[in-house]
């Protein structure tokens, strides 16, 4: 063919796709029949938002060679519905309107019939009226009597018919005046945007060519996400219990095409990044003298700083060195064990990626500044498996979902946790008091501060509990902060976290304090 107005496009099956975090690459598969020489062929089935410049063709066999590919886009009418939904609202309709047509005769029928019967009971009524009096005439009022109630009872019926066909009527006419909407709405043309590849090949001779088509298409895309089950839906603290994580690939994808039975892969890759890194450029810092009110004082500020740790401070590492996210800059394909399909409606759909069951130790938790309740905390080292992407996990118990969470990045033989929900049996309270003095003369500031913790164990059986409290730390010598009463926790001096595990007995409840002293000397502004 060398007029490509002419090309009908041959049809194309989806054979493998890619899916990215913001677009996927699909691969077709196509037989096209091609003479001998240079021809020009089109392949539909391709998305409309198909981009141009990724697109690549193979074809199959020797003495055939793709000379060029072009994607070329049309635009046509196309009525909401197809011509067999059409031509059913149209009988639907021309139904509903014989119906209405029926109905209207039935109305005119028992209209007639009740005039008929109006005027024979006015006729009868005359006759009695003119009826003579005296001996026999009771034989013919006692007939006209009969006709009149023969009469009054053709009346009654002819009113019940013509009220059955009015509702009757209505109800028709609410059938056709929706069936025409229908008809109507399916009848609107919508334009209906389609795109073709068309490809030119050379071939010594006629036959018929297997080809390959690859493209990059937007409007799908892929998230991670996890499950993690405990097999018991009350686990044992401080013990060994398998944790099972299974990794999903959520997928989306709203392209027009239809992705059947395909060879599907899921990649962390991101091909839309830019490959050339940011210019330098000149980080400049100046000095200037503090001012006498700036030497005179200090100003202390207080604030939340989160412990950035690499891993976990807790848990054994299985690996010397821990991947990173990016792995050395090598990206991970995940793939499903079998072949899956995914419709054009951008519904998400989750498909299984991975499976692997770890050893893990079980703990009972409690920060009491931040919950007033206790959770199941699991500990274990990936060291099956891997690498964990980091995304939302769902959360089971047993056969039964506790909460959501969500999982940051673990590689393979790394530590991590994961909350196992929350042990509402164990509650608790928390009251501060503050005392704060100033020594004369030398002007040295104190605050005591002293927390009171109070648990209390709701449920008939023990619970072991690992309790955390804090107190700041000081990063400059002005302020010292001195724990004064431990109240049996064992303190991290680097960060300020005090651990202490209460075992509390059946309906039992407890009392933990601790309290700190922060000294301060008189040039110093505290913010508390």
């Amino acid at each position: 063919m060398s007029d490509d107005q002419d090309l009908v496009p041959a049809p194309s099956r989806a054979a493998r796709v890619t899916l990215f975090e913001d677009r996927a690459e699909v691969t077709r598969a196509a037989e096209v029949a091609i003479a001998a020489g240079a021809s020009w062929i089109a392949i539909g089935g391709v998305s409309p938002f198909v981009d141009e410049r990724s697109v690549q063709v193979k074809a199959a066999g020797d003495g055939v060679r793709v000379l060029s590919a072009r994607v070329r886009f049309h635009t046509h009418q196309e009525r909401s519905l197809g011509r067999e939904a059409i031509e059913a609202l149209e009988v639907e309709e021309r139904a509903a309107r014989d119906r209405h047509a029926a109905m209207g005769k039935a109305i005119e029928r028992a209209s007639q019939a009740l005039q008929r019967a109006q005027a024979l009971g006015a006729s009868f009524c005359k006759l009695v009226s003119e009826a003579p009096r005296g001996s026999g005439a009771e034989a013919t009022i006692a007939s006209l009597r009969a006709a009149i109630e023969a009469v009054d009872a053709s009346a009654a019926g002819a009113l019940r018919d013509g009220a059955a066909a009015r509702e009757g009527q209505l109800a028709a006419n609410d059938d056709l005046q929706r069936a025409r909407a229908r008809l109507a709405e399916g009848r609107v043309e919508h334009p209906r945007h389609e795109a073709w590849i068309e490809v030119q090949l050379t071939s010594d001779a006629p036959r018929a060519v297997p080809l390959e088509l690859t493209y990059r298409v937007p409007c799908a895309l892929w998230r991670p996400e996890h499950l993690v089950r405990v097999a018991s839906a009350t686990p044992a603290i401080s013990a060994k219990a398998p944790l099972e994580i299974v990794t999903f690939a959520t997928a989306w994808q709203r392209t027009g095409e239809a992705w059947d039975d395909v060879a599907i892969r899921f990649s962390t890759a991101r091909p839309a990044r830019d490959a050339t890194p940011p210019p330098i450029t000149d980080d400049v810092l100046t000095q200037r003298r503090k001012t006498d009110q700036e030497r005179s004082r200090i100003e202390v500020d207080l604030r939340e700083q989160a412990v950035m740790v690499a891993g976990l401070d807790r848990g054994g590492h299985a690996v010397d060195e821990m991947p990173g996210v990016d792995d050395g800059g090598e990206p991970l394909l995940l793939s499903p064990a079998e072949k899956v399909s995914i419709a054009s409606d951008g519904r998400p759909l989750r498909i299984e990626v991975g499976r692997v069951t770890v050893e893990a130790t079980i703990d009972r938790v409690l920060f009491p500044e931040i919950a007033r309740v206790a959770h199941l905390r699991a500990t274990a080292t990936l060291t099956r498996g891997g690498p964990l992407l980091a995304g939302p996990v769902r959360i089971a118990r047993g056969q039964s979902l506790v909460g959501r969470a969500r999982l940051d990045f673990v590689g393979k033989g790394e530590p991590f946790e994961v909350g196992l929900g929350t042990d509402d049996a164990v509650r608790v309270r928390r009251a501060q008091t503050d005392q704060r003095e100033t020594t004369p003369v030398t002007g040295t500031q104190k605050i005591k501060r002293a927390v009171k913790v109070y648990l209390s164990n709701l449920s008939s059986e023990a619970r072991r509990v690992v309790v955390t409290e804090r107190i700041p730390v000081s990063e400059i010598d002005d302020v010292e902060i001195t724990l004064t009463t431990a109240g049996g926790f064992r303190r991290d001096g680097k960060d300020g976290f005090l651990h202490r595990e209460v075992d509390l007995a059946a309906n039992a409840t407890q009392t933990l304090e601790i309290a700190y002293e922060l000294r301060a000397s008189s040039k110093v502004v505290l913010p508390m």
